[in-house]
């Protein structure tokens, strides 16, 4: 908040498009809430009220001072006077900025934050007093309000003033009444001005004021001659009793009577005087009522060109453009919006992202009404069916947040009067605990129950008492840990792990489930874990010996390690006791290979380093897939000869001609990112230097090459704001492929006290998002379960990885047309690509599948407080392609461009490598118009949510043709590619959403691909044989929905049988039935007709299942022989683990040698058998591809060199 500012530390506020829509609705004149000033009441279910009418705001353009430019100078003022073509209030929206002394350079919303929100300032303010005499009646409502942004200085005032014509003072111009009683007087008092009039009519309402705004008008002009009161147009329109009007206006009547005197040329001519403004506000209102009252509605309308205000003062708001709603959901405007939008600060057509935020920004703003918002978003969330919402209500529940209902529910469940015992801690922890003892069963209930009534009351010591499990056994170890028989040992450490990290109250239980855990498993991870973080007395060497009855001491490390297997076989009971013995005989060889056994239960060395193979990467802490990632970009050898040679492709001098044209995905970069960026590239060639000349099998990066990678400058920015001393950062860096949150994959952590961890797949799955304790739900299946539950709700700086991509990621983008094609929109094009034609009528999207990221990576190693690594960093960003985007903007920053396109976007070999074109074009029916548009992509998007499928039917979701509604016409969309990249990146979504559970859960589903594959079908071609071919297999397809929706409709019933097999099942029941004894006679035609029905349906199957198989075969082979644009795989990025922990590794080919090889962190090996990179297995928790890359087949050898060594000893 601006410090400068008398508002309070709390109190809720709205966005500016709710302010506006608030504007459009607000009276002061209606008695009850000031729905512009206040929150609306909280909705109990019963409809608010709502005004007559909706503002229609005209544009008074003299009395404005708009903004010559996009940019708003902070440095001055803006306002935008209006008038409401329906009441005729007057209104004066002003924007000023105020300097905030907390921040040197402030910052306009939306550059901060994707929106303004707004707060009423009340001592700022004098709201309309209906106690108040005001002059001539007309009152004046001044309402303030500060954007709540913390370095925004924007300040709105509304201003709304009533009509200067009042509904007494505009009768005596239209009340056909009136007019009648001033002809009569004008008859009586002025008998000779109708002497030669034949027919006496009296005047109209039209004339009435036309004849008032022509003598305002002629005032105005300065014309100075007098107005007769006595002439017959006069006398019959305005007479003695309007004559009022005049004098508001400024005109004053002679000593005689007989004339009005306009108003003084110096009254005129100062537009601060009330005369000039009556005049200014009589003249506008008069028009309005003369429009309204046409007597020939043929008519031209008295005011010409007028210039509606929304536009100008939702600019001024900052929301004139904003994500809104795609087409997965449509807003009836003949229904009333909800209130829950109102309640947040929303409007009913925001992006699922756009509400969140306003949710997230209300809570901070009201904390103590956070119950009430977070009702309001779960039921939006609710109305709009919307996964990305239903994720971000589950994660905020499992941190603690509650409806004001659940509240009420959970002290009626302990039977507690929240008005008696409110604060007594004591007797609430007491009736949580009676009533477990009383129910046990329902422990977990109460348990859930009392920690809401804990977060309501802000008490530690209720929490506490809520978290506290008595852990009899291994079932209830496990439903503590929220994992099952099946989890794996590095995910049970990691839940654990997660469990205690920030509540040390529960480590005692957690130690207590764990060795339950390890010792029914006899686990070497678990137990490890338990004895390295327990204190022990290390035993004495010789003890250790003859603990293991070994008299020799000579004997190798793999003997040792022999006669223990054989001791613990045994006696198993003796785990503990013969561990210790081993780690003693371990620190007195100093031997790896035991240690390595301790921490794996694996006694294999890692392989020494060679001239022919490739060196691995070291996990330094959950950074398994950004191995990944660099080990990829290492074998792209003009990627990686750049970086080799980066003080010849760099930036030297960041100049301010530099910085004036430098520009990445779309926005400017600033000095700060080039810096940043420039150090990253060169930690990054220190890596790869390693990688070339290590004698070793790996080597490990350096943490600040990890902490540049993974946390973006706009994080870091965002942490210099928490410690107080933020400097100017810019925004933060653009990513490659914007999506919805809803597919974030969260890892677990991996130990970090296992240096030595061996090649195993699962060697650092161990590894969760956040350090908070998961739910006790646990699905059918253990990957189906998300671990999302946390007890307290951490910080939104200190940890982000349950949250959705922030502003980088929701706010500065336009959603994707198709799902399945991502990337940076570079304003419709870049140089190096040929341009596409543009058309000026948006193209309308078709109904969207949510677009969810991949996996994300797992948690960031934290800097030590000492570094320049800070510790908070790690863990900003979660998902991989926050992760891919952060890593291309800062290759691209650092680098200089091969030059500058039309838009003045940088061309690089980042864009020449990665990035490709589609191009969307839209047909219509009868017609010739044809309307194309075409976009950058840096990979494609394929779905599995629906099982198993190929590359090229994932693919097909994304190009095919589909109907769409435009400008209420029918048109026919698809997608084609108009420019290939040399290589092609292809992300598999896996993380879908269970509406039934609110859960999210990983798809195992497999994605069949083949070494080589070919888009020749999905190219833009003019090639009229490939038109045809497409538009056969379209109609295949159609046909085969039809087919496969019937084939559904005969074999799935909610009996569970085929409708063929439920006929039979009658028949045979009916067949039974005695009629001498259940007094029931059966027609035997019924019975027959049952038996020839069931005949015929299965007849009809067989033929169904026929023809869906001839489609599938139709539409499988028909572009098999098109071999023209092939690509070959490169790289397979793998995830195992659900959509809450995993590890990554990843499969990279060498075209040089021929091979698969695996990366799995510090591991590199050879893949004896393909068909573990093409398939995987079948258990329930298989390892799966989420991220393809393929390389144009004539430049596989090119462009990809797996292996460059050139080792250096010594």
């Amino acid at each position: 908040m601006l410090e400068d500012l008398p508002n309070p530390s709390f109190a809720p506020g709205k966005t500016g498009p709710r302010l506006w829509e608030d504007l459009l609705q607000y009276s002061p004149q209606i008695k009850g809430a000031n729905i512009l000033a206040r929150q609306p009441p909280k909705f109990e279910g019963k409809a608010l009220s709502t005004p007559g009418h909706k503002h229609m705001l005209s544009q008074l353009t003299d009395d404005c001072v708009l903004p010559l430019s996009d940019v708003l100078d902070i440095s001055k003022s803006y306002n935008v006077a209006a008038i409401c073509d329906e009441c005729r209030l007057h209104f004066n929206i002003e924007v000023k900025f105020t300097k905030n002394k907390k921040y040197d350079d402030c910052s306009i919303c939306p550059v901060g934050d994707p929106l303004h929100h707004f707060r009423y300032e009340v001592e700022l303010s004098e709201p309309v007093d209906s106690t108040k005499q005001y002059p001539q009646g007309r009152w004046v409502d001044k309402l303030v309000f500060s954007c709540s942004g913390p370095a925004c200085p924007t300040i709105v005032t509304i201003t709304t003033k009533a009509p200067i014509l009042s509904p007494e003072l505009t009768s005596l111009l239209v009340d056909p009444e009136v007019l009648r009683a001033r002809m009569k007087d004008a008859q009586e008092s002025f008998p000779y001005l109708f002497a030669e009039e034949s027919e006496i009519v009296p005047a109209q309402p039209y004339g009435a004021l036309a004849t008032l705004l022509t003598y305002i008008k002629n005032a105005k002009q300065r014309d100075q001659r007098p107005i007769p009161s006595q002439n017959l147009r006069f006398v019959t329109n305005i007479g003695r009793d309007a004559a009022v009007l005049l004098k508001l206006a400024g005109f004053t009547n002679s000593e005689e009577g007989e004339t009005w005197k306009p108003p003084s040329l110096e009254m005129l001519d100062n537009p601060e005087s009330g005369v000039f403004k009556n005049m200014q506000d009589m003249l506008e209102e008069i028009m309005i009522l003369m429009d309204r009252r046409k007597p020939d509605w043929g008519k031209p309308d008295v005011r010409q060109k007028i210039v509606r205000a929304n536009k100008e003062i939702k600019r001024l708001l900052g929301n004139e453009k904003y994500p809104c709603a795609t087409s997965n959901w449509t807003i009836d405007l003949t229904i009333p919006e909800h209130p829950y939008y109102a309640g947040i600060g929303a409007v009913g057509d925001f992006a699922d992202p756009l509400v969140f935020w306003a949710f997230e920004r209300q809570s901070a703003c009201d904390p103590d009404n956070k119950p009430y918002y977070f009702q309001c978003l779960e039921d939006v969330a609710r109305g709009r069916h919307s996964e990305m919402l239903n994720i971000e209500v589950a994660k905020a529940r499992s941190e603690g947040a509650y409806t004001l209902a659940e509240l009420s529910a959970s002290y009626e469940y302990f039977g507690i009067n929240p008005d008696k015992y409110n604060s007594d801690e004591t007797f609430i922890i007491g009736s949580f605990e009676s009533r477990v003892r009383d129910a046990p069963v329902h422990e977990h209930q109460a348990r859930a129950n009392l920690r809401i009534i804990g977060h309501a009351l802000k008490s530690q010591r209720i929490l506490n008492a809520s978290d506290k499990v008595s852990i009899r056994d291994i079932n209830t170890a496990y439903d503590w840990l929220d994992v099952t028989s099946a989890t794996p040992d590095d995910f049970i450490l990691s839940a654990y792990k997660v469990r205690v990290g920030d509540n040390a109250m529960d480590e005692s239980t957690g130690k207590e489930a764990l060795k339950i855990i390890a010792e029914a498993r006899q686990s070497h991870v678990l137990l490890t874990f338990l004895e390295t973080g327990a204190i022990e007395t290390p035993m004495e060497t010789g003890a250790a010996y003859a603990r293991l009855g070994i008299d020799d001491r000579s004997i190798s490390d793999d003997l040792v390690i022999s006669v223990f297997n054989f001791r613990l076989q045994d006696d198993p009971k003796r785990m503990q006791e013969l561990r210790a013995a081993l780690r003693a005989i371990a620190s007195s060889r100093d031997s790896a290979k035991i240690k390595n056994f301790l921490e794996t239960g694996q006694s294999d060395q890692p392989i020494m380093g060679s001239a022919d193979s490739p060196v691995g990467i070291e996990n330094i802490g959950n950074t398994c897939y950004l191995n990944s990632l660099l080990q990829f970009y290492f074998t792209v050898r003009p990627l990686r000869d750049m970086i080799l040679d980066i003080d010849n492709f760099q930036e030297m001098e960041i100049t301010d001609e530099v910085i004036q044209r430098k520009r990445v995905g779309g926005r400017k970069v600033t000095a700060q990112e080039v810096e940043r960026a420039k150090r990253f590239v060169r930690c990054l060639r220190t890596l790869y230097q390693n990688l070339i000349v290590s004698a070793q099998s790996s080597v490990t990066p350096e943490r600040e090459l990890a902490y540049l990678a993974l946390v973006s400058s706009k994080d870091e920015a965002e942490d210099e704001v928490r410690r107080g001393s933020m400097t100017a950062m810019g925004p933060a860096p653009p990513l490659i492929n914007v999506t919805d949150e809803n597919d974030k994959m969260e890892i677990d952590q991996k130990p970090m006290s296992t240096p030595e961890a061996t090649g195993d797949d699962d060697a650092s799955e161990a590894t969760l998002v956040n350090d908070d304790p998961p739910p006790p739900y646990s699905g059918p299946n253990e990957e189906d379960y998300v671990m999302v539950n946390m007890d307290t709700k951490p910080t939104h700086m200190d940890n982000k990885e349950n949250y959705s991509p922030k502003t980088e990621g929701l706010f500065g983008f336009i959603g994707p047309l198709r799902p399945p094609l991502q990337g940076v929109d570079l304003n419709e094009g870049s140089g190096g690509f040929q341009k596409g034609k543009e058309v000026e009528a948006p193209l309308t999207p078709p109904p969207e599948v949510p677009n969810r990221p991949p996996p994300p990576i797992p948690p960031r190693p934290k800097r030590e407080d000492s570094s320049k690594v800070d510790m908070m960093m790690f863990g900003k960003q979660q998902d991989v392609t926050e992760c891919i985007g952060n890593v291309l903007f800062q290759l691209e920053a650092a680098i200089k461009p091969e030059e500058i396109d039309e838009n003045g976007e940088q061309i690089d070999i980042v864009k020449r490598l990665f990035y490709g074109k589609t191009k969307q074009t839209l047909t219509f029916p009868n017609s010739a118009d044809t309307r194309i548009k075409e976009e950058l992509f840096s990979h494609l998007l394929v779905n599995v949510a629906e099982g198993d499928r190929d590359i090229y039917s994932a693919l097909d979701s994304s190009f095919d043709i589909e109907q769409v509604d435009l400008e209420g016409r029918e048109a026919r969309r698809y997608l084609s590619i108009s420019h290939l990249p040399p290589i092609l990146q292809i992300q598999v979504q896996r993380v879908q959403f269970d509406r039934a559970r609110s859960a999210a859960y990983k798809s195992n589903s497999h994605l069949k691909f083949d070494e080589t594959i070919y888009l020749d079908r999905y190219i833009d071609t003019d090639n009229q044989d490939l038109k045809e071919r497409r538009e056969k297999s379209w109609q295949w397809k159609e046909e085969l929905k039809i087919l496969e929706r019937r084939k559904v409709s005969m074999t799935k019933t909610q009996a569970g049988v085929k409708l063929s097999e439920a006929l039979d099942l009658t028949r045979e029941w009916l067949s039974g039935i005695d009629s001498t004894e259940d007094d029931m006679e059966i027609n035997p035609t019924v019975l027959a007709e049952l038996e020839e029905r069931s005949k015929a349906m299965r007849r009809e199957l067989e033929v169904l299942e026929q023809d869906i198989k001839d489609r599938e075969s139709r539409i499988n082979s028909q572009f098999t022989d098109m071999r023209k644009h092939g690509y070959r795989i490169h790289s397979v990025f793998i995830h195992r683990g659900s959509a809450t922990f995993g590890h990554y590794w990843i499969y990279i080919y060498d075209y040089q040698k021929k091979v698969f090889r695996k990366y799995n962190d510090g591991y590199v090996t050879e893949v004896s058998n393909v068909s573990e990179v093409f398939t995987h297995d079948s258990n329930n928790n298989p390892p799966t591809p989420y991220f393809l890359v393929f390389v144009k087949e004539e430049e596989c050898t090119t462009l990809m060199e797996a292996v460059r060594r050139e080792i250096i000893m010594g």
